[in-house]
């Protein structure tokens, strides 16, 4: 079942679904020592966004759906990092745990831009 962009957690919502929130939000908060109301307490939803991502590499709609962050201004967010190379998108495409379409995967963790940046095609090497 597709979740449509625009539905919030409720109970037609899968479990996998919400448990991979959970495990997004867990991550982040173990990995920065703050609860998810305090990092937005003391930083910037844009800084919150980039912190997020350092601990966990998943789609924008997944890690904004976690957070609670507006996915408008994450859309402007992730361009500037990336201009200024702070921020990967993965080559080819995977499934997001949220909405269920095909979507790249992100991280600001520079220790994983070389993996996502290697496409899992050889259609390339065929020439």
């Amino acid at each position: 079942m597709r979740n449509s962009h625009t539905t919030a957690l409720h109970k037609r919502q899968s479990k996998d679904t919400k448990n991979i929130l959970k495990l997004i939000r867990r991550t982040v908060e173990k990995n920065t020592g703050l609860t998810t109301s305090q990092l937005k307490e003391r930083y910037s939803e844009q800084v919150v966004f980039y912190k997020a991502l350092q601990y966990v590499t998943t789609t924008k709609k997944a890690v904004c759906k976690a957070l609670e962050l507006n996915i408008d201004n994450v859309c402007r967010y992730k361009r500037t990092y990336e201009k200024n190379g702070l921020l990967v998108q993965s080559v080819n495409k995977v499934v997001c745990p949220y909405s269920g379409y095909r979507a790249h995967k992100l991280t600001t963790n520079e220790s994983l831009f070389s993996e996502l940046t290697k496409s899992n095609t050889n259609q390339l090497k065929m020439f």
